[in-house]
């Protein structure tokens, strides 16, 4: 009973020491791991997403192997997608066009399905109620440039 009143005792002492001195206080410039102010952070560049209209570009590289592909295309005016009003089906809900070659005849406008796994049977009649949101998963690209470089390979 003495052994933790007494160091109940010391952890006061110690706690009222450390607050009352302010040597060890941390200003708002030195706080976090960047050395300089959040304000003399530059704006970045604007950007500009493709004018290509959809259906007449090719389609761009993936990421990694299995990642999402990205929209070639502005989608500023599809948005914004919800199951009730999803522009993205009238071009790539076409279930027949699974499985074929790509028409990479650009001159012909194309129309890229969606996969199976994006449907709710195997019968293809239905998409998924989970695959309404279509920008969850695939991104417009713009020219933006990165505003942090990657090694990722």
């Amino acid at each position: 009973m003495k052994a933790r009143a007494f160091f109940t005792t010391l952890g006061l002492v110690f706690a009222a020491a450390a607050c009352a001195s302010n040597g060890g206080a941390t200003d708002e410039l030195n706080m976090g791991l960047s050395k300089a102010s959040v304000f003399d952070t530059p704006t970045p560049a604007p950007y500009a997403y493709s004018d290509a209209k959809p259906g007449w570009n090719d389609p761009l590289p993936r990421a990694w192997e299995d990642a999402p592909p990205q929209i070639p295309h502005r989608v500023d005016k599809f948005l914004p997608i919800v199951a009730a009003d999803n522009q993205c089906l009238d071009c790539h809900d076409v279930p027949r066009y699974i499985d074929q070659p790509r028409n990479m005849d650009r001159s012909v406008k194309s129309k890229s399905p969606m996969p199976r796994t994006h449907y709710a049977s195997n019968e293809l009649d239905e998409v998924s109620g989970a695959r309404f949101t279509c920008t969850q998963c695939h991104v417009p690209q713009s020219n933006a440039a990165p505003l942090v470089e990657s090694t990722y390979r």
